[in-house]
């Protein structure tokens, strides 16, 4: 940087470029991992010679491969895809709890460790390192998913350091025979300890690690297409169209600074060293709010603010069978319907009988649905509703300022508020497919 800056030459760094929304056309680390990513399950699948999907055929009888995908980056992201496209199981981990709706969205089981030790991102976007307790629980989970899944695809990098070791030697000896590990931070160290950067080995005669770090060169077209677009869409920032009131009619290349994308890119300017960029300006959406835990060591936090709570006593297990909360919510049960059926009136007993399936159905209509389902159901929940209304005029018809008159004016009212919006959000709706 000092050679440059000394010989007045501007340097800009693009795999340094900040991780926001605005700044992923012309991302080069994002682009170039989704490449690695979709190769390792392609190279895992051709060592591992077998259905990745379940078959059932004539000649017997084939469960679907399981793949543990360690790291939900763009590369873990892209793994998870190609792996749930070509049939099979997948199961990620990844410290930041930001990214399992993003392993879900993918078709992943994100696995998550029951421990407070909070997020394990930093303001950039980026896996921090986590205590030593956090490191033995995710040691002792990486194991017992060696015991079941055949296909381990690795991913996890801390930037400026070695690859953190998550896949230890007494991992590795619980997968099955025939079983395959493909390690992307070979160039960083690997996160598997018995990687061997650059080479791929048969471990035992059982497990083939795959430590290879030309992935991305081995789909070199694709590779080079993505990379020259990156750099198309850098130099469309770089070169921007001027402005309608401006006297320019030809594009300039410039270094805006004032804009955080290249400002966070920017190393060297003008014989000025400017790197590192300030932490507002790699700050990302999903690192907003959140302390940068990255200065974070393998040392036990003996903060006593950050131990877990006590647990209540209705939480407490029984023969570890059921907890007293549960028995106790059985117990009333018993006796409450001991009472019902002793001493209630016949049609009480109808009535209740009535209101604990209509509860049962409004749960699973309503609260066990979700929301992105609700506007299908529209149409069930009024037709519902109609029905409610017609009880309700019924109970209305009964002596005025009675209990049941009362109830069924009310009933009448919050049905017809049910089916009025329900018509409401229906229109809405339709509007949305309407042209012009």
């Amino acid at each position: 940087m000092e050679m440059a800056a000394n010989a007045g030459i501007n340097l800009l760094a693009v795999d340094a470029i900040p991780r926001v929304s605005r700044a992923q056309a012309l991302d080069v680390l994002s682009s170039q991992a989704k490449i690695a990513g979709y190769r390792s399950v392609i190279e895992a699948v051709n060592v591992y010679q077998r259905f990745m999907n379940g078959e059932v055929t004539a000649a017997g009888k084939f469960d679907a491969c399981k793949v543990l995908v360690v790291g939900a980056g763009v590369a873990g992201l892209a793994a998870i895809g190609t792996a749930k496209n070509l049939g099979a199981i997948v199961r990620a981990f990844d410290t930041r709890l930001e990214t399992k709706d993003q392993v879900e969205s993918m078709g992943g089981e994100f696995l998550v460790l029951d421990f407070d030790n909070g997020d394990g991102g930093d303001a950039a976007g980026y896996a921090t390192t986590m205590s030593k307790e956090f490191y033995d629980k995710e040691m002792e989970m990486f194991r017992e998913q060696a015991k079941e899944c055949s296909i381990i695809i690795t991913t996890a990098a801390i930037p400026g350091r070695p690859a953190p070791k998550l896949i230890m030697k007494d991992t590795v000896d619980n997968l099955q025979p025939g079983s395959v590990i493909v390690d992307l931070a070979g160039a960083t160290g690997g996160n598997c300890e018995l990687t061997r950067p650059g080479e791929t080995y048969v471990y035992d005669d059982r497990v083939t690690i795959i430590g290879e770090t030309d992935l991305i060169s081995r789909m070199s077209w694709q590779a080079s297409s993505m990379y020259s677009n990156n750099m198309a869409n850098l130099m469309e920032l770089l070169c921007p169209v001027p402005r309608k009131d401006s006297a320019e009619t030809d594009r300039t290349f410039q270094i805006d600074m004032e804009d955080n994308v290249i400002r966070g890119m920017t190393v060297v300017k003008g014989g000025t060293i400017t790197w590192p960029p300030p932490q507002d300006v790699t700050t990302t959406t999903a690192g907003k709010g959140k302390k940068n835990t990255s200065s974070e060591t393998w040392e036990d936090d003996a903060n006593p603010a950050r131990t877990n709570p006590k647990e209540s006593i209705l939480s407490k297990r029984i023969l570890d069978l059921t907890t007293i909360g549960e028995l106790c919510s059985l117990a009333f049960a018993i006796v409450f319907f001991w009472a019902v059926a002793t001493y209630a009136h016949f049609y009480f007993v109808t009535m209740l009988l009535y209101f604990i399936l209509s509860g049962v159905l409004g749960y699973y209509l309503i609260l066990n649905v979700e929301p992105a389902l609700f506007s299908p159901l529209m149409s069930t929940s009024n037709s519902l509703s109609g029905v409610v209304i017609l009880g309700g005029m019924l109970m209305a018809s009964l002596p005025q300022g009675s209990i049941s008159n009362i109830l069924g004016c009310a009933s009448i009212t919050i049905a017809t508020i049910n089916v009025v919006g329900g018509f409401a959000v229906s229109y809405r709706m339709l509007l949305m497919f309407k042209s012009g």
